[in-house]
């Protein structure tokens, strides 16, 4: 299981929340949570977006799963943190860093 649905509950589970306070702190009823998350409804877009904001999620992810920054996808957290690390470089630094991916590249190719 690994709809919108199932990502919304987990939200909810990861803020301890039943379904009557989650629901009320994004305006809709605990009825209509309840199909959301059971998959039987679709959330509208209002809802996306109140879950977004209150709860600080990406709204890439919630609608897809797939972890996205800046409509950028990244394979995994740790692709992730080095694109946000790497933009905080300055430029002698940041071509300092694809010299040392290039070379560990060229090393890993290299017999032992």
């Amino acid at each position: 299981m690994s709809g919108i649905g199932y990502r919304i509950k987990g939200i909810r589970k990861e803020n301890n929340l039943n379904q009557s306070q989650f629901a009320q702190s994004i305006g809709i009823s605990q009825g209509n949570l309840s199909e959301i998350e059971m998959g039987n409804s679709n959330p509208s877009s209002e809802t996306l977006i109140s879950i977004r904001t209150r709860y600080n999620v990406n709204l890439n992810w919630l609608l897809t799963g797939a972890d996205s920054d800046d409509g950028i996808t990244y394979e995994d957290h740790h692709e992730k943190k080095l694109v946000e690390t790497y933009r905080k470089l300055n430029d002698y630094d940041k071509n300092e860093i694809i010299e040392i991916a290039q070379l560990k590249i060229r090393l890993s190719r290299t017999p032992n």
